[in-house]
């Protein structure tokens, strides 16, 4: 594998990574203000957080949804290094 072609593929994973982390914290961070939205104070707001996320199945999905992009940083890091 030439120079030119770990530079393109490192590039493409790099992109990838970063656009899918931002998905990820752009619709974490909606529902994050619609919880704080319906309670007043910070209290209520972490319980609900913690019950829906923490115990719940979204903790899980999260996890799931975690392992594309760090795959990608892991190849991003694979590829960045000349052999």
């Amino acid at each position: 594998m030439n120079t030119n072609t770990r530079k393109s593929i490192k590039a493409v994973f790099l992109w990838f990574t970063i656009i899918w982390f931002a998905v990820i914290l752009i619709f974490e961070s909606r529902y994050l203000i619609g919880v704080f939205r319906q309670q007043g104070a910070l209290r209520p707001a972490l319980g609900i957080i913690y019950e829906e996320q923490i115990e719940g199945i979204n903790f899980i999905v999260l996890f799931v949804y975690l392992v594309p992009g760090l795959f990608a940083w892991f190849m991003y890091r694979r590829f960045r290094k000349e052999y």
